[in-house]
């Protein structure tokens, strides 16, 4: 829960390849913690630092997915993220019925080493390149992922746009929630509804 809490400013100050690595260390951290764990302490040292690193992944890689797709495969690639989880989860659990567990752990390791060498071969978001304002880099990402005799003059000035437009929006706080045009929502929210 508090790495989808924090997720989203580590994505914003660091770019979303930033974050995916920062959370791919975490995990490499956390399974080696519980695969070399002598007690209850490093074994939820280990889990704490799995939970923070996926609740990080949870918000980073949908947003990094939907960033650098083009429009016509944004939709079928952000599900396919979808599925790969539910396969991911699914091949745990399976194979945490035949393996033990402490090699369970190693194998978890598999996925975030990959993670790290391939963020090596893919562009930081274009989207995030122009928010904040690095137009050099955002050009040559924009155009390493979409070829480099692909047209990107429309696709650039639509996320220009689209930065502006984020830009000119109110910042948006906790605090706000508590106003007295939105209180009655929250405590209509946080509240149980009686049984009829």
């Amino acid at each position: 829960m508090f790495g989808a809490i924090t997720s989203g400013r580590i994505a914003d100050f660091t770019g979303r390849k930033g974050a995916m690595r920062m959370s791919a260390c975490c995990c490499i951290t956390g399974w080696l913690a519980v695969y070399f764990c002598q007690g209850s302490f490093s074994l939820d040292i280990g889990r704490l630092f799995t939970g923070y690193g996926i609740g990080v992944f949870s918000y980073v890689v949908p947003i990094f997915i939907a960033e650098i797709s083009p429009k016509n495969l944004r939709g079928g690639l952000t599900t396919l993220n979808q599925l790969m989880i539910v396969v991911g989860s699914s091949t745990a659990f399976l194979l945490g019925s035949v393996i033990p567990w402490r090699m369970l752990a190693l194998t978890g390791l598999v996925p975030c080493i990959l993670l790290l060498v391939g963020l090596f071969f893919v562009p930081e978001s274009p989207r995030w390149l122009a928010k904040v304002g690095d137009q050099k880099e955002f050009q040559a990402a924009l155009r390493r992922l979409r070829g480099k005799d692909a047209d990107i003059t429309c696709e650039a000035a639509e996320i220009q746009i689209y930065v502006e437009t984020l830009h000119s929006l109110p910042k948006a706080r906790i605090q706000d929630l508590f106003e007295s045009k939105y209180i009655r929502s929250v405590i209509d929210f946080l509240l149980p509804k009686p049984e009829q």
